[in-house]
């Protein structure tokens, strides 16, 4: 059995989960962070209802979409923060 690559997520509430990201070295670093808030949604579905409110931050930066886990160096057990985006503001 190889090994698997994880990711922990800190949610709104400040609990903790572990998410299963790829299951070899290369899958995770060409997993886009679309890919994983897909992921997230069937391991937290009460907090990614709406995966494009979702952002997610790495070493205090907000990662697109279409980043890859290699553009930010995210390793594995690395730890993401998930905020969402609230309408309004000017």
């Amino acid at each position: 059995m190889g090994r698997t690559y994880q990711v922990s997520v800190i949610g709104m509430q400040g609990e903790k989960k572990t998410i299963d990201v790829a299951n070899s070295e290369e899958e995770f670093n060409n997993m886009t962070v679309e890919k994983f808030k897909k992921k997230l949604a069937e391991k937290l579905p009460q907090e990614a209802s709406d995966l494009s409110a979702l952002r997610l931050l790495y070493t205090s930066k907000q990662l697109n979409d279409t980043d890859k886990f290699s553009d930010h160096g995210i390793k594995d057990k690395a730890i993401i923060c998930i905020i969402i985006r609230l309408p309004g503001g000017r």
